[in-house]
């Protein structure tokens, strides 16, 4: 009686274990382990549904982890990832061959996706796989609030005075118009402290925005601006104005100077910005804006001496504002003429009790093109936040052509000092037509060793045309990476 309750007991074990392994003979890849005999053989393999397919983005946004079940008797997968936001051109973002059921592949923010799963041939079993696959579409936009459909609206003004932002809604409100139509913004928009995107609905083909006389967006809270080309030819005002009535509940975050805290991003994400002859943001009160970011721009400036805003900045923070976090990246910046007069960046503020490490100021400029800014003057117009231990400076794989003083480090940071952290990598200094990275090697200044010698030797600035021709350029392939691309 005991053998036979023993041998019972060992059945069940037994049985256990191979349930064990049947079960996740996917993640383990049974299937193709030779000690492995599959139950599939001689067959046509089985197609996966899109349900199936289970899709997961990391935690910094950066890539995708598909997973599916096993299809038995399968000698592999074949994965293929599409970006169809232009759904009449799809193009292939990367095909893999993997054995077991999940991978890795990149993810990009406000893309319209396609993955198809595929089970292979497994020969030794005599299985073989289907031509088609399984097919699955997703998207990695935000929820869209509203659309502005332009067959009924091509004014933004006329828009938002007929639906106003419903009271009931928290969060970022996305607002989408459509790619490659054209809409004007008549008179401004105060979306108070409401967190907006307003964005083209297609990367591939931007929404096309044309600011009348004046005409601005104001905010006093998070706001991003994306997939669109802005005509600033009409106006001598910024893109965007932070009110000059924030409500109370934003002030002194940080210490006690009456400073009104914007916490979350403002942001152009890939935003072509022509005929710039105001600036990008200005202020009506005194603000920490505690991020800010250019990432993916043009912006052509088109100014000359007669213009109301000659000597303004770019950047035009002059009412006590200051930014904790700014940054350009992969952009470009320029003027068909050098522009003598203005600072590109101006900050005219920063509480005292933000001077210490606990409250870090960043200005940073990543792999961006600046041509003919501030040449002969100071690159950033106040001296506020010079000297201090909090301060970091970071200038990495730019091409920076004309722009501020001959020691474009000092007319930068404005304080020659080893107290700031400071990172420079791989930039060219290119000023009244010589290098002069020699001159940038001073206290807080670019001792990498790493600046390129050779004249960046843009194609054909006159008509817009920034390609890098230099050599050292090209191999490191610095500036803004938009020029390296065929299809630019």
């Amino acid at each position: 009686m005991k053998m036979k309750q023993l041998t019972r007991a060992h059945r069940q074990i037994a049985w256990l274990m191979v349930v064990g392994v049947l079960v996740t003979a996917c993640t383990k890849g049974y299937d193709l382990d030779p000690g492995f005999e599959s139950l599939v053989q001689s067959s046509t393999l089985s197609t996966l549904s899109p349900d199936d397919i289970t899709c997961k983005s990391s935690t910094d946004g950066s890539k995708f982890t598909f997973e599916w079940p096993v299809i038995h008797g399968a000698g592999g997968y074949e994965v293929k990832l599409f970006n169809v936001s232009d759904p009449d051109n799809p193009v292939l973002v990367k095909a893999d061959t993997v054995d077991a059921c999940h991978v890795d592949m990149p993810r990009e923010d406000d893309t319209n996706y396609m993955v198809t799963v595929r089970g292979l041939n497994n020969p030794k079993l005599g299985n073989v796989e289907k031509a088609e696959a399984a097919e699955k579409k997703f998207s990695t936009f935000s929820p869209t609030y509203c659309t502005i459909e332009h067959d009924k609206y091509t004014d933004l003004k006329t828009y938002f005075d007929e639906n106003p932002l419903r009271t009931d809604t928290t969060g970022m409100l996305c607002i989408d118009l459509e790619g490659g139509k054209e809409y004007t913004l008549s008179g401004d928009i105060d979306f108070g402290g409401r967190y907006i995107t307003i964005r083209g609905n297609n990367k591939n083909s931007h929404a096309k925005l044309k600011l009348a006389a004046g005409a601005k967006f104001v905010t006093f809270g998070s706001f991003y601006m994306k997939y669109m080309d802005i005509d600033c030819s009409n106006t001598s005002k910024a893109i965007v104005e932070l009110s000059e009535t924030p409500d109370d509940s934003l002030k002194n975050h940080v210490g006690t100077s009456d400073y009104f805290f914007i916490e979350d991003p403002i942001v152009f994400q890939s935003c072509n910005i022509q005929n710039l002859e105001s600036y990008v943001i200005s202020d009506a009160a005194k603000y920490v804006v505690r991020a800010l970011t250019l990432n993916d721009c043009i912006v052509q400036i088109v100014r000359d001496s007669s213009t109301p805003n000659w000597a303004n900045p770019i950047i035009n923070l002059k009412k006590s504002s200051y930014v904790t976090d700014f940054l350009v990246k992969n952009s470009t910046i320029y003027s068909k003429i050098r522009l003598t007069n203005a600072p590109f960046l101006t900050y005219n503020g920063r509480p005292k009790e933000l001077n210490d490490e606990s409250e870090l100021q960043k200005i940073s400029f990543v792999s961006s093109t600046l041509y003919n800014l501030s040449y002969g003057t100071n690159f950033r117009g106040d001296t506020r936040t010079q000297g201090q231990k909090s301060n970091y400076f970071t200038v990495e794989k730019c091409i920076i052509v004309d722009c501020g003083k001959k020691n474009f480090i000092n007319s930068f940071i404005r304080q020659l000092s080893t107290n700031p952290t400071v990172s420079y990598y791989k930039n060219t200094y290119w000023w009244n037509g010589e290098n002069v990275k020699d001159s940038q090697v001073c206290d807080g200044g670019d001792r990498s060793g790493t600046a390129l010698d050779t004249d960046p030797a843009f194609l054909d600035p006159a008509d817009d045309d920034l390609t890098p021709q230099g050599e050292d350029q090209i191999l490191n392939q610095t500036g803004d990476p938009r020029w390296y691309n065929a299809d630019k």
